[in-house]
């Protein structure tokens, strides 16, 4: 306990902690103030001439209110968080702190435990004040028709979901820079994730892009069978079997190779 109490301490005493989530933070401004657009969409009844979808007129309020809870946090999160834990454990390697783990901690295994622990804490942290943020715009967006419709408890449960997410990548980040071990080739292949995810250029081989979990996991973020190749339950387990094999390579290369 005490090497994973140490590895908090030395984690969130950095400045970068709280910087590396700006960027999580800024981009979901952006979007929650775009989806402002839809909020005014709702009350006025105006799809067409906002330039939406005329089809959102038949969506329930209930519903498109969870998706203006959704969208911003869960695009900022998948966009940032990965290239922000990256860069968080690069820091380490940068500034000396890997190796003086290796040489100093009486057990390593342990140490390596805390580190994906306090990755795991940002990037819950970073999810849950990007939902309160969103929510809060979407508060001060909404006119008096829209507001009393407004639930933190919906909203909650949307954090909840991305937050599968925003872990799944944090621990994914910190297997690809221990396998990388240099910044470059980490945030490439982070990106290499994400194009391959939003171009479809697996399509042609349904495993390998149903696989990937920005396509395998939609349908347990939307909360929607229909959205994803797997049911909700399915979805999940997909998420999680990522997180725990990207989680169980990295103990390995961190404690067996010293990586």
């Amino acid at each position: 306990m005490r090497d994973i109490k140490s590895e908090f301490i030395r984690f969130w005493s950095r400045r970068e902690a709280l910087y590396a989530a700006i960027p999580v933070l800024a981009l979901c401004v952006v979007f929650s103030v775009i989806n402002g657009e839809i909020m005014e969409a709702i009350s006025s009844g105006d799809f067409e001439g906002h330039g939406l979808d005329p089809s959102l007129a038949s969506k329930p309020l209930s519903q498109l209110l969870t998706e203006g809870y959704l969208g911003p946090v869960y695009q900022s999160s998948v966009i940032f968080i990965p290239l922000a834990a990256v860069f968080l454990i690069h820091l380490d390697y940068s500034r000396g702190e890997h190796d003086s783990v290796l040489l100093n901690s009486a057990s390593l295994l342990s140490r390596r435990v805390g580190t994906v622990l306090t990755l795991v804490s940002w990037s819950l942290a970073t999810t849950l004040m990007s939902a309160v943020v969103n929510y809060a715009i979407c508060f001060l967006q909404a006119d008096g028709k829209i507001r009393p419709s407004l639930s933190v408890f919906s909203a909650f449960i949307v954090c909840c979901r991305v937050a599968v997410f925003a872990v799944l990548f944090a621990v994914l980040a910190l297997f690809v820079s221990a396998l990388a071990h240099r910044l470059f080739l980490s945030v490439l292949f982070v990106l290499a994730l994400l194009f391959l995810a939003l171009s479809g250029m697996l399509r042609g081989v349904p495993l390998l892009n149903d696989l990937i979990p920005l396509i395998g996991g939609k349908s347990f973020v939307f909360w929607n069978n229909a959205e994803g190749p797997f049911p909700i339950a399915g979805s999940l387990a997909l998420l999680l079997a990522w997180t725990a094999i990207a989680g169980a390579l990295y103990l390995f290369l961190a404690v067996g190779k010293r990586r």
